[in-house]
């Protein structure tokens, strides 16, 4: 490097830092040399909540390496990286929160780039960026560029210009509305129909949050056909749930489109999601009853079974990236990035394994169809429901859904077993805040030291942790119900329901870095309350009866504390972040 060009480096970072220490809002560092549409890079360059980022595409021959969506290495003509998977296009965005830390990291580049001990053309500043921030631990999100031409010194910047403006806004618009990693019925079948609903809902200017809105009225509507029984409807049932979900898909397209995220549209979409789903699963049930068959069983023990498998999945997949993507603190003087270090080398291993079956479309998507998400569940409902008759559809998911748990746990089992050290505190701390103590469960573990609280939880099972609390409640519940009162089979029901939701609220939050508050998990009693509660209304309820009006009298008492109250609470202590703006949670 000439003096010049160091110089410049130097300047570049001066500059960068004096803007870091002084930042108000994100700091956005973009190549000069790259030419490509505003549009394609707005993911990182204009979102509110989009945080450290980095635009990347995937190349194998890149300079960088991707791990559950997070920048593990980066690297520079200095540096290099071990089995890179993607290729930085030149922006990278800084968080107000991540700013300090930031300017600290590029201090120290600076220094050794002061020094000549650090060697890089002004070229490869954004990378020199990445380089430092990974290098210091600040966490950088992969965003990937949807499929538009771009150019990084280009030698005929004119014609470069002109292709990247050739391709139009709105399909870019539409392409980075297209969701990744869906499964095989949403893919191949909801997205096609979902198409034309997002372009309509675009011009006629519908907020995702009202989408969302509409797509749970026609669920709703859906578990009411349902409940109808005879063919005709549980044809227009399984019709409206395909509708509810092809809408579902809308909102998040236009959400994608228009860059319109708010923390209000994520926990509309998910709450609803479970609402609309436990809904049907009574609704089939009541159809059922209207022919003759008593099922209310199998619908107890399906909203424990998909509760423990939904807490599962998003614990695990949480635990996971903060497992296996973490970057320990590394020198910029190293050309190596400890590409064995970075994940582990068991980790690596099983993460080749995975990529090398995945080569397979069909083994892929075979994968994709056994997990059963919510596309091919709710495809399954509404074929069995109609072929073969609502009990058959709940029989029928229950048997797939078993297939599907039996699935993820072994591969979840193989990858936990590649985990040795202790797990970040961040992550120990999103695991607490689903453990939903009451009163007495609290006091009994203030009893224990601190110390071992937080090594439970940091072990390499701890994420299994509060999907195992969420099991042991609603499924002693469900047994006791089954076993003892199976006349109160219907309040049960409405029990879990209101429950689990309590649940998924508790988990919406832990997701956005929030707690249920104490006075809310204290008056739900917590799990250890209320199973204690239920025990003791078993054992001195005089008869069935007796027993099913006690847990009608708290299903109602939970729902008015879960429902309005906690979603009230939510929504009010983050009216700011609800607003819709531009970004991504």
């Amino acid at each position: 490097m000439t003096d010049r060009a160091s110089s410049s480096t130097i300047g570049l970072l001066s500059e960068l830092i004096d803007r870091l220490r002084a930042a108000t809002e994100p700091v956005i560092v973009i190549a000069d040399e790259l030419v490509v549409s505003a549009a394609a890079i707005s993911p990182v360059a204009e979102d509110s909540f989009a945080g450290t980022s980095a635009m990347v595409v995937a190349d194998g021959s890149g300079d960088l390496r991707v791990l559950h969506h997070q920048v593990v290495s980066a690297g520079t003509s200095f540096h290099n990286v071990g089995a890179p998977t993607h290729r930085s296009i030149g922006v990278v965005r800084i968080s107000v929160a991540d700013a300090p830390s930031a300017a600290a990291a590029l201090t120290t580049l600076r220094d050794h780039v002061a020094h000549d001990e650090l060697i890089v053309p002004p070229a490869q500043f954004p990378e020199l960026v990445l380089v430092a921030l990974v290098r210091s631990g600040v966490a950088v999100r992969a965003v990937g560029l949807v499929d538009v031409p771009w150019f990084r010194g280009a030698q005929d910047a004119p014609d470069a210009q002109q292709l990247v403006d050739a391709i139009p806004v709105d399909r870019i618009r539409r392409l980075q509305a297209n969701r990744i990693d869906d499964g095989f019925y949403s893919t191949f079948v909801v997205r096609k129909a979902s198409k034309p609903l997002t372009r309509l809902a675009l011009s006629l200017g519908l907020t995702p949050n009202t989408i969302t809105v509409i797509s749970f009225v026609v669920g709703i509507a859906s578990a009411c056909a349902f409940a109808g029984g005879t063919f005709w409807w549980l044809l227009l049932g399984a019709v409206l749930l395909q509708l509810s979900l092809i809408i579902d898909c809308v909102d998040g397209e236009v959400a994608r489109a228009t860059r319109q995220f708010s923390a209000l549209g994520a926990w509309l979409d998910a709450s609803t999601d479970r609402v609309k789903e436990f809904a049907v699963y009574g609704g089939l049930a009541v159809g059922a009853a209207r022919l003759g068959n008593d099922v209310w069983w199998l619908v107890l023990v399906l909203i424990t079974l998909q509760t423990f498998r939904h807490m599962g999945d998003y614990d695990f997949a949480r635990v996971q990236r903060l497992r296996e993507a973490i970057v320990p603190v590394r020198s910029l003087l190293d050309p190596s990035d400890g590409n064995a270090i970075s994940a582990g080398l068991s980790v690596a291993t099983a993460m080749q394994a995975s990529r090398s079956m995945n080569r397979s479309s069909i083994v892929r998507w075979a994968k994709k169809v056994i997990h059963m998400p919510i596309g091919e569940r709710w495809l399954l409902i509404s074929v069995v429901a109609v072929v073969a008759g609502p009990a058959w559809a709940l029989v029928a998911l229950l048997i797939a859904g078993l297939i599907a748990l039996g699935y993820v746990l072994v591969g979840r089992t193989l990858r936990t077993f590649t985990w040795h050290e202790p797990l970040v505190s961040s992550g120990v701390q999103f695991l607490r805040e689903q453990i939903d103590l009451g009163p007495l469960g609290s006091t009994i573990a203030s009893a224990f030291p601190e110390t071992l609280r937080t090594r439970i939880l940091s072990a390499r099972w701890g994420w299994a942790i509060p999907a195992l609390l969420r099991l042991l409640e609603l499924g002693a519940v469900t047994a006791l119900v089954l076993a003892l009162f199976p006349d109160a089979e219907v309040v049960g029901y409405v029990w879990l329901f209101v429950v689990a939701y309590h649940h998924y609220d508790t988990l919406y939050r832990a997701l956005n870095g929030a707690s249920v508050p104490r006075w809310i998990a204290w008056t739900g009693l917590g799990w250890d309350g209320r199973l204690i509660v239920v025990a003791a209304m078993v054992l001195f309820a005089g008869s069935a009866s007796t027993f099913a009006s006690g847990l009608l009298v708290m299903a109602v008492a939970l729902f008015i504390l879960f429902v309005p109250v906690a979603s009230g609470q939510w929504l009010l202590s983050n009216r700011d972040s609800n607003r819709v703006v531009g970004g991504e949670l």
